[in-house]
């Protein structure tokens, strides 16, 4: 499975290549000319506008196409233009002053939203509603060749607040409900359409005054770096919608023909917005007041304006003083560049209905801000100043502007982020760049394709070998516990304890029990009448009634009778050391103890005494498990009604065997008893069987030892207190 994944997949990198190589040698001019190239937009050749003159640009909007001037707003990305009732019925001239009205009813390609409100300068005052649609905009004049781009957003407006339209650059886009999709931009769909090598453009307002008129200029997708002196400051985008071109003004000062000089800044550093759509600079009112000490203005309360007459506009003009504005990426310290305004760039006109007046009037542009929102650099700043903003890259920088008598058009692409590609180079690098990365790609994806699958076998095989060996665990533990259960089901207490004959195969452990067996025989004929051996030999088992009834003189039944040998055999070490029998810890064998009565109990456990209180127990019968208290007790019956007192005696050692007879071989041993105390397997020592012969019992735990005064006959004694432990049949 996995090496024919690979090879179709390193297949179709080949082809890849194939095709790619092919395309080059099939369409490389082609390719060339389709790399975007920016689009310098042209001039109208007129200076409009109540509050200027401005320089505006044409273009054309409907079908048919009706041509109107407009100027240029960074901050909006719709098109706005003045429709037919921002006019009397044949007025012209207001017509022509306002840059021509458009009425979207002649227009076969207008489709109508609605009436909804301007939204831009609102922080400078501005207010008035539009009726927005779709059409077909185009820029430059009929036949310049500019594109024609359909179903754009206008907005047709015949408020006084704007007095003519705006083409906007800002490449956001346009909803007018929640639900509906956001509707791209003029300039997104440029880019979209490879028209323009990226969202950028490069701008300046233009002016009347230098040399014979200096028209406005703007490129889309690009600079004209003919028209302004490069620096290295480049300013960073602000968080605020509808404010991100701020810039920082660090300080700004004036000097005049006399040599002068004024502070024009004196409360310090401000962030203020560059924006084309507003005409003049708004400034904080301790700025605006040492503009009024310096050059002698008047503020006008009743309009908003700084209103001069003919003699101060003649002052003025001689005294030819200069402003300079001192710019950085913030209120101080870092980069920073001056832009340097003659006064003529603010010897300006206000035209009727402009301020409410009725004649013509100069003014100086300069207005009072009631907060920071209002801070504005507006077209009176951007007559001597270049703006080129980057919208991709979220940056912008501002460059003085370049006059000369031959200005040449030199027009320089700002291509996106992504695109490496050079203006006007052939695209075949990037083709290649293209195809390359598709080929990395696929290798890619084959490697992590094969490292999947090999890490899924390698998976598969670690979880089998994982389960076989959890099988293998699982059958070890089960046959552990099988061999558990087997010895515990044989009975660890006394009535069943058991040794084991060691040795390596059948016939010497056959051999070794049949020597114990011999021994323990021999040994036993040392005791005449004895009838209550603790081994049992096949055939020779006896009853206890005949215990009971006092036969003890019946004779040993020969081996030869007996049988075969059971696997495991109770054995009698006549050799061994006093026996231990389980009980409570009491003391040491050391001094005496106190008298206990006949009702003492010497239980090792309350699991012990309750089985032992319960009749159907094995511990209660003959399971041997009993307290010592119980074993005395039977004792009793024979010896006397009562013990008087119970002490420490040494314990007398155990008879020697016949001549000629050894102790039982090593070989045979104790394996295990149940230990009270923890519930576990703990070994069975020597000492846990007691020796015969004794004068009296040693208990581990206490020092229960039976008195002197036993029963004359100690053979009968021993006899008699080892059936009663051990409940073996004699």
């Amino acid at each position: 499975m996995q090496t024919p994944i690979l090879s179709r997949l390193l297949w179709l990198s080949q082809y890849i290549v194939l095709v790619s190589a092919s395309n080059f040698a099939l369409v490389e001019r082609a390719s060339a000319s389709a790399v975007p190239t920016p689009i310098s937009v042209a001039p109208s050749q007129n200076w409009d506008g109540d509050d200027g003159p401005w320089s505006s640009f044409t273009i054309q909007v409907g079908t048919p196409i009706q041509d109107v001037r407009v100027f240029v707003s960074n901050e909006i990305s719709t098109t706005w233009i003045v429709e037919t009732e921002g006019c009397a019925v044949g007025d012209d001239t207001c017509s022509n002053g306002r840059g021509l009205l458009f009425n979207p009813n002649s227009s076969s390609t207008w489709s109508q939203y609605g009436f909804y409100a301007l939204g831009a300068e609102q922080n400078l005052g501005s207010t008035g509603s539009a009726r927005y649609g779709n059409d077909t905009v185009g820029l430059g004049i009929q036949g310049s060749g500019g594109p024609s781009l359909p179903d754009q957003i206008v907005g047709a407006f015949s408020t006084d607040d704007f007095y003519l339209g705006f083409f906007g650059v800002n490449p956001a886009s346009t909803n007018f409900t929640q639900q509906e999709q956001g509707k791209a931009s003029y300039m997104t769909t440029l880019k979209n359409q490879n028209l323009i090598p990226s969202l950028s453009f490069g701008y300046t307002a233009g002016n009347k005054y230098r040399l014979k008129q200096v028209l406005g200029s703007l490129t889309l997708g690009g600079v004209d770096s003919g028209r302004f002196v490069p620096n290295n400051l480049s300013i960073s985008f602000a968080p605020q919608e509808g404010r991100s071109l701020l810039v920082g003004i660090q300080s700004i000062s004036s000097v005049d023909q006399n040599g002068t000089t004024s502070n024009l800044l004196p409360s310090g550093g401000i962030m203020a917005s560059v924006d084309s759509t507003e005409a003049q600079i708004w400034l904080p009112v301790e700025a605006c007041q040492a503009f009024e000490i310096a050059f002698g203005l008047t503020y006008n309360d009743t309009n908003g304006f700084y209103l001069v007459d003919d003699a101060l506009s003649s002052q003025l003009t001689a005294q030819n003083a200069s402003v300079t504005f001192t710019l950085g990426n913030s209120t101080s310290g870092g980069e920073t560049i001056n832009i340097t305004l003659p006064y003529a760039s603010f010897d300006l006109l206000l035209t009727p209905p402009a301020a409410n007046l009725t004649s013509n009037t100069n003014y100086f542009p300069l207005r009072r801000a009631d907060n920071s929102t209002q801070y504005t650099l507006g077209r009176t700043f951007l007559q001597e100043a270049y703006l080129t903003v980057d919208w991709e890259r979220q940056n912008f920088s501002i460059s003085e502007c370049l006059f000369s008598e031959n200005m040449q058009q030199t027009l320089v692409a700002i291509q996106a982020p992504s695109d490496t590609t050079s203006s006007g180079g052939s695209s075949t690098g990037k083709t290649v760049g293209i195809a390359v990365g598709v080929v990395v790609g696929v290798l890619v994806i084959a490697a992590a394709i094969g490292a999947f699958l090999w890490k899924k076998r390698q998976t598969k095989r670690d979880s089998e070998k994982e389960k076989a060996e959890k099988a293998k665990m699982l059958d070890n533990d089960m046959e552990d516990q099988h061999r558990q259960g087997f010895k515990q089901e044989l009975g660890v207490d006394n009535e069943h304890q058991r040794f084991e004959m060691q040795g390596s195969t059948p016939e010497e452990a056959k051999a070794k029990a049949e020597a114990a067996q011999a021994q323990w025989i021999n040994e036993k004929a040392r005791y005449p009448g004895e009838r209550s051996g603790i081994a049992e030999v096949a055939g020779g088992d006896v009853s206890r009634s005949e215990i009971a009834a006092g036969d003890v003189s019946r004779p040993e039944l020969p081996s030869s009778q007996g049988g075969p040998l059971r696997p495991f055999h109770e054995l009698y070490d006549p050799s061994a050391p006093p026996a231990e029998l389980p009980g409570d810890p009491v003391g040491e064998l050391e001094g005496s103890v106190p008298a206990l009565s006949s009702q003492t109990s010497f239980s090792s456990s309350r699991r012990r005494s309750l089985n032992r209180n319960n009749p159907g127990s094995p511990l209660s019968q003959s399971s041997g498990r009993f307290s010592v208290a119980n074993k005395v007790s039977r004792g009793k019956r024979q010896a006397r009604d009562s013990i008087p007192s119970l002490h420490a005696t040494a314990p007398t050692p155990p008879p020697k065997p016949a001549a000629g007879l050894s102790s039982p071989p090593p070989s045979v041993r104790p394996t295990s008893r149940r230990n009270p105390s923890n519930d576990i397997y703990s070994p069975l020592s020597n000492e846990d069987m007691m020796s015969p012969g004794s004068a009296g019992m040693t208990v581990r735990g206490g020092t229960h030892v039976v008195s002197p005064d036993s029963p004359a006959d100690p053979e009968a004694s021993r006899r008699s207190f080892w059936a009663r432990m051990t409940g073996k049949k004699h």
